[in-house]
């Protein structure tokens, strides 16, 4: 099993008699996002800006601010837990630096077992839950191969069952190809944007997590908004 940063002090859910939705991005900070674009901005400025606007469009939202726990990890030569789960309300965006490597197997693995955690204390608190969101952004490959069979087999098999809604997003440079392969049947849909100008896939997800806490979890499906005009679905 890989050395992984270890979950630290989530904070209980809020508003235990209503439907709750656990959201974990998951986001590369490796060196490669230090590279400028052609506009002079650097990647890991963009991923900054993204997660302060992924607060400000929950604000948009007050059902989300209660309903949705959100958990942010990074992976770079390792796995680290920048916010582990908490109320939407109790979201700070980090300010993340990039470094090293691309350890997105071992993010992956660190990410579901997040989850399942979040999902047991909702189960042991008696909190319904909807489907939960794995949101998952890098701009290379993984350099951490020798778990990626692990990575996938348990990714396919909570797709397959309907427990997960994940969310692949390449951007610049990023091999949609093998990003596809992690999806349920190695085909799915994924995300795909510049390097410096994929922060509009944080509102999206933002808007889409508050769209699911307003639905009627009877229906069983949300019908999404769209992508923005930026981030193509490939």
């Amino acid at each position: 099993m890989p050395s992984r940063h270890e979950i630290l002090s989530p904070l209980p859910p809020v508003n235990p008699g209503e439907m709750h939705v656990p959201c974990v991005l998951l986001v590369d900070n490796s060196d490669s996002l230090n590279c400028k674009g052609p506009n002079g901005r650097v990647p890991i400025d963009e991923l900054n800006d993204g997660l302060v606007a992924f607060r400000k469009a929950l604000d948009d939202n007050p059902l989300a601010l209660g309903r949705a726990d959100i958990s942010i990890i990074t992976f770079n030569s390792t796995v680290q837990t920048q916010l582990p789960f908490a109320p939407a309300a109790n979201y700070v965006a980090p300010t993340l630096t990039a470094s090293g490597c691309t350890a997105m197997n071992q993010g992956i693995l660190t990410a579901l077992d997040a989850i399942e955690a979040r999902k047991s204390e909702y189960k042991n608190l008696g909190i319904p839950y909807y489907r939960p969101w794995l949101f998952l952004l890098t701009d290379g490959l993984p350099t951490d191969g020798r778990y990626e069979s692990e990575a996938k087999r348990r990714l396919h098999e909570a797709l397959q069952n309907k427990k997960l809604n994940f969310f692949p997003m390449g951007v610049g440079n990023a091999d949609i190809a093998h990003l596809k392969s992690y999806t349920a049947d190695g085909s799915g849909r994924v995300l795909k944007a510049s390097a410096t100008h994929f922060k509009e896939a944080f509102v999206w997800v933002s808007n889409s997590i508050g769209l699911v806490v307003n639905s009627d979890p009877r229906l069983g499906t949300v019908n999404l908004e769209p992508t923005p005009s930026n981030v193509a679905l490939l």
